[in-house]
């Protein structure tokens, strides 16, 4: 057999017969296929090395391994949910052996029996960025946020369109998701509207005060009892978040303008004063970290402490937690902004510490309280009857003038609703707009 090959071999090298050039180039262009291809090594029982054409390493653990694997016997064939409870795989288990198969999949037997089988490109995607490539959902996708100043031309919907249109639908949710706030209009002026709209998008954030809740400037005794808030006088507000005494604090704020003044053409004007203002808090602290890090790293560190009666006097919520809080970090090793809270009516007490830290603190929070209301940072608008605003309570911040005599009766029906809702209704209406695409 050997003379024969070699024969063989002579003979498609030597160009000058028929399959001399095919010789040549399957001696070239096999090697490179070759190198194309991962090679995976255990080289203790407890670490296999996988390591890729373009020279990444990435050692990996029998456990990490495991939990990742997805036949029959190890996860349900249509959640994927793992069917094993943490103590019930083997304390001592390690790896037997490992290879790549011809499809870029990767053969793992492990100790105690059990093989898996895992995609080479899936695991590479996971180890490279952890935060969004999941394991149980086919597909996915996470818009990141687009920090905004007062430039930005908040993008206007219609009611009509986004409860019957589910591009509509889809395009509002990414708009929220991304930027943060979105402006709905020809909304009916009708009391309970703001809670079936919300529902369309989300589950509804219900709290003590109800489903929902009136703005007016005067006490909001719905629920039989006055409420009270600075908000519920013809006060300025100042720029915050809401409710940052509740944990978890509300995710998303819906404002729908059932009674309120408006001009004909410039704002504000003699028959209408009162303006709304948003400010992306996301921005503000982007600002004030390239400004001044430290300042950054205190209002991100510190916990104040976040307080309200009740509305009433008759009750107590507290919480403490930061103005930034920051979430884990990402495939980069930086630590991403979660979320905002801020309120200067919600009292935002700081501990005691030493003099100096103390100091450095108050002058970080009232850098950041500057540059939130610097003009140029905000979006101004007034509300029209028949308008939902939405934005995120938990970067968004929002302000409000003064409400003058002259502005007349002002009622605005507001209520919350969540996050996760949010995205699970964005990830639908993306599958399907993507599979109406296809089809």
């Amino acid at each position: 057999i050997f003379g024969t090959s070699r024969a063989r071999s002579a003979s498609l090298y030597d160009s000058t017969r028929p399959y001399g050039m095919l010789y040549q180039l399957l001696t070239f262009f096999l090697p490179l296929r070759l190198a194309a291809f991962p090679v995976v090594e255990v080289n203790t029982a407890t670490a296999l090395e996988l390591s890729l054409p373009d020279g990444q390493k990435f050692q990996l653990d029998p456990f990490w391994l495991r939990e990742r694997c997805l036949s029959h016997s190890s996860v349900d064939s249509i959640t994927l949910q793992p069917l094993w409870n943490p103590h019930e795989i083997p304390l001592d288990m390690s790896f037997q052996n490992a290879s790549i198969l011809d499809n870029n999949t990767m053969q793992v037997a492990f100790t105690d029996g059990h093989t898996s089988e895992y995609k080479v490109e899936a695991l590479v995607k996971e180890l490279s960025d952890f935060r969004h490539n999941p394991i149980q959902p086919l597909a996915y996708k996470r818009p990141k946020p687009v920090v905004w100043s007062g430039d930005l031309k908040l993008n206007n919907y219609d009611y009509s369109q986004v409860l019957n249109n589910e591009e509509t639908r889809l395009q509002l949710t990414s708009d929220l998701l991304i930027l943060g706030a979105a402006l709905v209009q020809d909304v009916p002026k009708e009391h309970g509207i703001v809670i079936e709209f919300g529902k369309n998008l989300s589950t509804l954030r219900q709290t003590e005060w109800g489903p929902f809740f009136n703005v007016r400037t005067k006490p909001d005794a719905a629920l039989g009892a006055a409420k009270r808030d600075l908000a519920y006088t013809p006060r300025a507000i100042g720029f915050h978040t809401d409710n940052p005494y509740r944990d978890p604090t509300p995710d998303f704020q819906l404002l729908h303008a059932l009674e309120h003044c408006s001009c004909d053409k410039e704002v504000p004007c003699e028959t209408c004063s009162v303006l709304n203002y948003l400010v992306d808090g996301f921005y503000i602290a982007e600002q004030l970290q390239m400004e001044n890090p430290e300042s950054f790293d205190l209002l991100s560190n510190v916990s104040v402490r976040f307080e309200n009666n009740g509305g009433d006097g008759s009750s107590a919520l507290i919480h403490v937690s930061p103005h930034l809080e920051l979430d884990t970090a990402d495939a980069d090793g930086n630590k991403v902004l979660k979320s905002v809270r801020f309120s200067a009516k919600s009292g935002q007490y700081a501990p005691p510490m030493d003099l100096q830290t103390t100091a450095n603190f108050y002058k970080a929070r009232r850098r950041f309280s500057e540059l939130a209301h610097e003009p140029k940072h905000a979006v101004t608008m007034q509300f029209k009857p028949g308008e939902i605003l939405i934005f995120d309570n938990r970067r968004v911040l929002h302000a409000r003038s003064q409400i003058l005599p002259s502005d007349g009766e002002r009622w605005v029906q507001g209520a919350y609703i969540d996050r996760d809702g949010l995205w699970l209704a964005f990830e639908r209406l993306r599958r399907r707009q993507e599979q109406q695409l296809w089809e």
